[in-house]
């Protein structure tokens, strides 16, 4: 018989650079909780599976098929509100990093669709050219960080303990990682440089929407 996660599991089966741990990440719950899931001990929850999905890259096929579809006369009869997404302040810094503010947002702008049930998406303006052509100075830069980044793709390396106010951050394309080691290119700056995973994460950055 199918159970209601069977899906979640085979997609992090399926996928390699998909962990329970990032899955935790993405719920926000602890990785327990994501095994006790796993193990039918604990109900998913219907915006925890929007979340998983996004996460985990399913398609809404798969979520209706498990039985998370909403009815659609809920839809009709309960118009959710327009959902935002904050832009926070930015700053350059040396050799291509850059400080976030992430105390409280400058602005805040309607969710693009491809933010389906990321919660912990926000964006900010490229503050210089670091990473042009790719981004530019001034250029809109949105990223989800519950959404671990995946190595050959753009990726936002954020100081894990820096301080709210300026949030030492590098945008960068995440060249390969380990369990203990981050290794990052950017087209304005030359080299390949490694940070430690134990002091940064690699949250994903969308493309242009």
């Amino acid at each position: 018989m199918q159970r209601e996660v069977d899906w979640i599991a085979e997609a992090l089966e399926r996928d390699p650079t998909k962990t329970q741990t990032g899955l935790a990440e993405a719920l926000g719950i602890d990785k327990s909780g994501v095994s006790r899931m796993l193990k039918g001990r604990r109900r998913l929850k219907f915006d925890e599976a929007k979340r998983a999905a996004d996460y985990l890259g399913v398609s809404p096929a798969v979520l209706e098929r498990a039985g998370f579809a909403e009815p659609e006369e809920t839809y009709q009869a309960e118009p959710q509100a327009e959902r935002l997404t904050n832009l926070y302040a930015s700053a350059a810094g040396a050799r291509g990093e850059w400080f976030l503010d992430l105390r409280r947002p400058i602005e805040r702008r309607p969710q693009a669709p491809c933010f389906l049930g990321a919660d912990l998406a926000f964006g900010f303006y490229a503050p210089d050219d670091a990473m042009a052509p790719r981004f530019h100075r001034g250029e809109l830069v949105w990223v989800n960080p519950g959404r671990p980044a995946a190595a050959g793709q753009d990726a936002l390396l954020i100081a894990k303990d820096g301080p709210p106010a300026e949030t030492p951050a590098y945008l960068c394309v995440l060249e390969s990682m380990t369990s203990y080691v981050y290794r990052i290119s950017q087209y304005g700056v030359g080299g390949v440089r490694e940070f430690s995973a134990a002091r940064w994460r690699a949250a994903h950055v969308y493309g242009r929407v």
